[in-house]
């Protein structure tokens, strides 16, 4: 454990024992919303933790759907559904995200996949695997790509993230500037959620945007004090996931990737999008105008209709 996070941690546990009625009033709040918002799917032993893991659809190749920094399974919904009448899909949440109970200590890209492949041969899900990652998300499939190159039959980055973004030899002043926002963001959130501070604030980890019905789930999960820590630890480990990533040799030359890239983002953002689309000599660029950055909510058609291109790949495509 760093400094950095035994001093954080020291913090929390004092501030939940001074504040005793508050943390009686979350924990009370998390029981009861562990009742009325049933997961979807089911928690599966992976040896070292339990996963939160929905598995739809049947037959054809799998197709594997991950999350971005603080997101879950919930985020998934819209595209799962669609995709689940073409092939087998599984969403599921990282460790101590969603459903899924218990944080990782030290929650890197590296150790991600692990978890993914043990999550895989629990369910005996053979490949080949079609793989899907929004934002952070993206990191972890190239990872996994990069590991287990003969398992993957494509790739589709929904508005991922390049590590460039993360390693602070390559950080702009504005780059900068937002890490240490997003950073106090995470550190307080982390301190104050055991006390509910957040829920009270109504700030939750994890997705905006989707319908109702979803959107409550992914709210009440996104309050429970075990997120908070998740995410915070995740932030706190990106500049190693980055460098794992960097330091991984690249995907098969010939991997087909299609790049989704989201229209209303920033001008940085997308530019920082440009070096995926130098990751194989078979990449297509998309970009979806009218989309913020989670387009498997906002434009979820435009992400299954990406990873349909990739399970019957067309004519177009670079050889």
């Amino acid at each position: 454990m760093t400094q950095i996070a035994r001093k954080n941690r020291w913090i929390r546990a004092v501030l939940a024992t001074i504040l005793f009625p508050l943390t009686l009033f979350q924990a009370a709040a998390s029981r009861y919303t562990q009742r009325t918002c049933k997961p979807a799917g089911r928690l599966v032993d992976i040896g070292k933790r339990k996963l939160h893991t929905r598995v739809t659809g049947e037959g054809g190749p799998t197709v594997i759907l991950e999350a971005g920094m603080g997101g879950c399974s919930i985020g998934w919904s819209l595209v799962q559904q669609e995709l689940s009448q073409h092939a087998t899909v599984l969403s599921y949440d990282r460790a101590g995200f969603g459903w899924s109970p218990q944080p990782m200590g030290e929650p890197t890209c590296q150790a991600y996949v692990d978890d993914l492949k043990r999550l895989l041969e629990a369910l005996e899900l053979k490949p080949p695997y079609l793989l899907v990652g929004h934002s952070f998300g993206g990191m972890i499939v190239r990872l996994f790509a990069s590991r287990y190159p003969d398992d993957v039959l494509g790739i589709v980055l929904v508005d991922a993230a390049h590590e460039c973004r993360f390693l602070s030899s390559q950080r702009s002043e504005s780059r900068t500037k937002v890490r240490h926002a997003n950073e106090r963001l995470y550190k307080w959130g982390y301190r104050l959620s055991p006390l509910g501070i957040p829920r009270l604030l109504r700030k939750h980890i994890g997705h905006n945007g989707l319908p109702a019905h979803l959107q409550a789930a992914a709210v009440s999960v996104g309050y429970r004090s075990h997120a908070y820590q998740a995410a915070y630890e995740e932030f706190l480990h990106m500049e190693q996931s980055a460098m794992q990533l960097k330091e991984a040799p690249p995907v098969y030359s010939g991997m087909p990737v299609l790049v989704l890239t989201a229209g209303k983002q920033s001008e940085e953002w997308k530019q920082d999008q440009q070096p995926l689309l130098f990751l194989s000599n078979r990449v297509k660029h998309t970009i979806v105008e009218d989309s913020w950055h989670s387009i498997q909510i906002y434009r979820p058609e435009a992400v299954t209709e990406a990873a349909l291109e990739l399970l019957y790949i067309k004519e177009g495509w670079p050889e």
